[in-house]
């Protein structure tokens, strides 16, 4: 058997694994947001104090996602990915058992640094598997996200029904997660797929001078940009689209919480079909549709009178923006490859997953200062302006084409998917 037969058959065992990471990731995130309302009434914090213990895990993982890039770059994002997947387990449990504010608060941004080592270690090692399958998996990566976060609402939502308490729940999901962390991490590929190299003569002056642009590029800037928009439209349904159907469509409390349960269960079934989309449209055509078919799911949510028909429009909106936030996490990383080297790929992914984070997080605050001058529903309106911004920004996704990479030169036997010096010029 051939050594590109080798590789291959190895990268179609590690995106099990990531998927793993990816699901675990989701699992522990979805369990400890059904448990804030039982930490704010045990710990007695107030709705300000609780807003900013919310901003601990947010501060953490900003933070992180900078050492994220350059650790990964150096050894390679599959031993930062087995670590972090782990103690994204582990520091959960910190949080629950927290006797008070303090060490609620320091808990918290502790797991905000293994989460955010997460987001850019997955996601890179994803592109790297990609990149050695020469085929999309994206979208089934992130789908595996949406399953253990739909996952972690229903256990956690059955928990709370039964009382079970916070520190008991967590740490028994903590204990699932850390399992199946060990046991994903030994199919990950090796980390030399997309560590850099270690220099044996002087650098030529033209890759010093192409390194300079790996992070903080226009390339990379751009497609941040984009990928918070994406987020934003994100955030906005998932913050506020429950709070509409109870205040602007007088639906029933069961009903307006169903709203996100609805987002969620139709995000995982959009991403699971999405990479055949992917192969089928491309990704410049799939990110247009996808835009477009959530605009009409907004459309249907915020026109109608109906709850049932906002419902519907949630749905509908759900899965226009489910495809498009992995197609753009895939045009970072394999630009970035075309334009430096494989190695850059994680720090590329490291600076996009900040900037299209800030959107995430300031998204739905966004939404909450615009309702309160014009109103919710010319809020949500608003959304409209990002989704035509993604429509005609559609082109930056270009990149997002496994196998280019390979095809422009052959496969190093340094590491599997990694890119040719010369062929990355």
């Amino acid at each position: 058997m051939s050594t590109a037969q080798v590789d291959k058959a190895r990268a179609e065992r590690a995106q099990w694994a990531v998927a793993a990471a990816f699901f675990v990731v989701g699992l522990v995130l979805s369990a400890w947001f059904t448990q804030i309302p039982q930490f704010k009434a045990r710990l007695g914090l107030g709705d300000g104090i609780l807003g900013v213990a919310l901003l601990c895990p947010a501060a953490g993982a900003l933070i992180s996602m900078q050492a994220a890039g350059r650790l990964a770059r150096r050894y390679g994002s599959a031993p930062l990915l087995r670590l972090a997947t782990a103690a994204v387990g582990v520091t959960m449990v910190a949080v629950g058992a927290a006797p008070g504010f303090a060490a609620f608060a320091i808990g918290l941004v502790i797991f905000g640094l293994a989460d955010g080592m997460c987001d850019v270690s997955m996601n890179a090692h994803a592109v790297a598997v990609e990149a050695a399958l020469g085929r999309p998996i994206l979208q089934r990566m992130h789908a595996a996200f949406s399953l253990g976060a739909l996952l972690g609402a229903i256990s956690g939502a059955l928990a709370t029904w039964a009382r079970v308490t916070p520190l008991g729940y967590l740490a028994g999901v903590a204990a699932g997660a850390v399992l199946i962390a060990l046991i994903a991490a030994t199919r990950l590929l090796p980390a030399a797929a997309d560590r850099a190299p270690v220099p044996h003569r002087p650098q030529q002056p033209g890759r010093r001078a192409r390194n300079r642009g790996v992070g903080w590029s226009p390339f990379v800037i751009a497609l941040g940009l984009l990928g918070a928009g994406c987020l934003l439209a994100e955030g906005a349904a998932q913050s506020w689209a429950a709070v509409f159907l109870r205040d602007q469509r007088h639906a029933t409390p069961t009903l307006a919480t169903a709203a996100y349960l609805v987002f969620t269960a139709v995000q995982l079934c959009g991403r699971l079909t999405g990479d055949r989309l992917h192969q089928y449209l491309g990704p410049v055509r799939l990110v247009r549709a996808g835009a477009g078919v959530a605009a009409a799911g907004l459309c249907l949510e915020l026109l109608p009178p109906a709850p049932a028909a906002a419902i519907c429009g949630v749905g509908v909106y759900s899965l226009g923006l489910s495809v498009l936030v992995p197609i753009i996490f895939g045009a970072v990383g394999h630009g970035s490859a075309e334009r430096h080297d494989s190695a850059s790929v994680t720090e590329a992914v490291a600076k996009f997953t900040t900037v299209s984070y800030l959107g995430y997080l300031l998204g739905p605050a966004a939404i909450g200062w615009l309702a309160q001058a014009v109103g919710l529903t010319w809020a949500l309106t608003s959304v409209f302006v990002v989704l035509a911004a993604v429509f005609g920004c559609s082109g930056l996704a270009a990149s997002a084409r496994p196998g280019r990479e390979e095809a422009a030169g052959e496969t190093p036997a340094g590491g599997v998917g990694q890119v040719h010096p010369e062929a990355a010029s």
